[in-house]
């Protein structure tokens, strides 16, 4: 007989199973991007990112049009004098939308070879990925500059995200 404990457990882990969202209930991919507080050359920075990780990917994942049925991404970034300094990024996010924040510095000169792979890491939670606990990997929780990760990372991160968004790549 199941004790009290394991059968009060067993219960939570359905629970929590069961409340999980299905990823048909997501709004689609690709994502309509809007992009806030940024001067233009932070613009250009940002697009020509998200151009290349489309380029990467090899599949449509971004409109820069307002499309309200389609998942919703604005990138902003914030101080470096914020509490939130020692973060070169942060995402937040729900089933219809996602607020990237980009740290001020990986604007700067001395640190854009970070802005790719952070704004790619954020993405990645866009789409409901978390961190991975290996480093040389996009989703790892500290960021590295961009010519640090293999081919073979950037490969596993633009696959899982094609699972996790359900795009179709050509």
């Amino acid at each position: 007989m199941l004790s009290l404990k394991r059968l009060a457990c067993l219960g939570i882990l359905l629970l929590v199973a069961a409340c999980g969202k299905n990823p048909q209930e997501r709004a689609p991919w690709p994502a309509s991007i809007t992009l806030n507080g940024l001067t233009q050359s932070e613009i250009n920075s940002v697009s020509e990112t998200l151009t290349g990780f489309t380029s990467t990917l090899g599949s449509a994942v971004f409109y820069f049009d307002n499309r309200p049925a389609q998942f919703q991404i604005t990138i902003t970034k914030f101080s470096s004098s914020t509490d939130s300094s020692s973060k070169a990024g942060l995402a937040t996010y729900d089933e219809s939308f996602c607020k990237v924040e980009l740290n001020e510095l990986v604007f700067n000169a001395r640190f854009s070879s970070y802005l790719e792979p952070v704004l790619w890491h954020e993405l990645g939670h866009c789409a409901g990925m978390e961190h991975n606990s290996s480093s040389g990997e996009i989703m790892y929780f500290l960021a590295s500059p961009k010519d640090s990760y293999a081919e073979a990372a950037i490969t596993r991160f633009m696959k899982a995200f094609t699972d996790f968004t359900s795009l179709v790549v050509k």
